[in-house]
């Protein structure tokens, strides 16, 4: 793997995606934090779009919209946050896979 600008950026934005995730294991629900990240992932990917696919971005980012109501019951919440932890490792993975090829 040799170091690029874009390879770095990637990196950066794989180091952000565990920031997004640390801030939900500690049930931050108000953070605007996975909020930037998707913003800053959708620009990513439509910036590089033949290398990183833009579905589990829009994904990730719709639910990270439906975690900020506050009316939802716990198991529900619960159901939603895994379905983005499950989203933001397929874009771990994308963003590993490009930077290893």
């Amino acid at each position: 793997m040799q170091i690029t600008t874009y390879n770095f950026t990637t990196g950066l934005l794989m180091i952000f995606a565990l920031l997004v995730v640390f801030t939900r294991m500690k049930n931050w629900m108000e953070s605007n934090v996975p909020i930037m990240f998707y913003v800053v992932m959708i620009w990513w990917v439509h910036s590089y779009a033949d290398r990183i696919p833009a579905i589990p971005v829009y994904i990730g980012l719709g639910l990270a919209l439906l975690l900020r109501f506050e009316f939802m019951a716990k198991n529900f919440t619960r159901m939603i946050k895994f379905s983005e932890f499950c989203a933001i490792c397929a874009i771990l993975y994308e963003c590993y896979k490009t930077m290893t090829t």
